[in-house]
Formats: structure tokens, C-alpha cells, sequence
């Protein structure tokens, strides 16, 4: 679990951690109480699994937050990043495939890893030192996102993908995490 910080938050980064630390509980607690073959489970018509999804969101949020604070390569493709291949919309994505080491205490574990350097990062890095994003077909030409839109677009990622664990999970057992 993350160790407590010392350091009281205000203003802005008190609200982008307390809203992306809100929907990492969410995707969490769909998790509360699986075994990890249920956690591996495909309960829709969808390839995904909460298993699947704790991977796919620590994986992306590692990889966004590594962008945003200017590591080489964070995004994947040519080592400086940009878009070097064909993109085939059809190919399953690595960051949803699971090895036999995923088990869900392992995949909860790496969760909390990443949530706390990104937690660090969000308390003290600039929001708005911005980055340009990597040339690929799905960005605009020569946009560059502030570490605060990187913020904002790995909360998004998490929220949606906590819905879909959501649903997943209730197709399981009829267990949701509201309503």
C-alpha cells in the first residue's frame, strides 16, 4: 500500500490526486473478494477481464506519466517515441495480456507501485511543463500536453476502465461498486 504522505496538498494537485485516487479505488474494489479465476475471467463479449484491466491501467498510467516527465521512449514505437510502424487496430494490445505471474495480489501490488510514483509526481513536478507528443496517426501534428492534461487523460483512462471492470465484475457475481 502507499505510505502516507507527510506533505498536505492543497488546491489543484489536492484535487487532481484526490479525483484519480477516487477512481483507482473504484476500479480496485471490483477486485475486492476474487479469486484470480474469476479475476481472469471474460463475463461479457469482451476480451476484457478485471485481471486484464488492473494490468492495461497500471501499465498505461506508468507509461503517460513516464511521457509527462520526459522519459525517452515512454510512448512506445521509435526510440524517440514516435510512430514508426503500422498501427493494426485488430492486434491484441500487450498491456491487456496476461502471463501466469498476473495474479491478481501481484497485479494489485504493481497498482499501488505505480500509483504512488505518479502520486509523488503529482505532489511536486511543474503541471505546467508540457511535453510534445510523439508523431502517431491518433495525435495532432506538433501538440504537446502539460503534465496537468497528462493528469487529466489518466484519470479518464481509469474512470472508464473502472466502469468496464464494473460491469465485468457484476456479470461475475452481481457485485458492483455503486448503485
Amino acid at each position: 500500500m502507499r505510505a502516507v504522505t507527510t506533505t498536505t496538498l492543497t488546491g489543484e494537485r489536492a484535487d487532481l490526486l484526490q479525483s484519480l485516487r477516487r477512481h483507482r479505488g473504484f476500479l480496485r474494489q471490483t477486485a475486492d473478494g476474487l479469486s484470480d479465476e474469476q479475476a481472469r475471467t471474460r463475463s461479457t463479449v469482451s476480451a476484457l477481464t478485471i485481471a486484464s484491466l488492473l494490468k492495461h491501467v497500471a501499465d498505461t498510467e506508468e507509461q503517460w506519466i513516464a511521457f509527462a516527465t520526459g522519459a525517452p521512449g515512454a510512448m512506445g514505437g521509435a526510440e524517440d517515441g514516435d510512430w514508426d510502424g503500422e498501427w493494426d487496430p485488430n492486434a491484441p494490445d500487450p498491456r491487456f495480456v496476461l502471463s501466469e505471474a498476473d495474479t491478481l495480489v501481484a497485479l494489485l501490488a504493481r497498482y499501488d507501485e505505480v500509483a504512488a510514483a505518479t502520486d509523488a509526481v503529482v505532489e511536486t513536478a511543474d503541471l505546467d511543463h508540457a511535453t510534445p507528443l510523439p508523431s502517431a496517426p491518433w495525435f495532432e501534428p506538433g501538440a504537446a500536453w502539460t503534465l496537468r492534461r497528462t493528469l487529466l487523460h489518466v484519470i479518464a483512462e481509469t474512470s472508464q476502465h473502472a466502469g468496464h471492470a464494473d460491469i465485468i465484475r457484476e456479470a461475475i457475481d452481481g457485485a458492483k461498486t455503486m448503485g
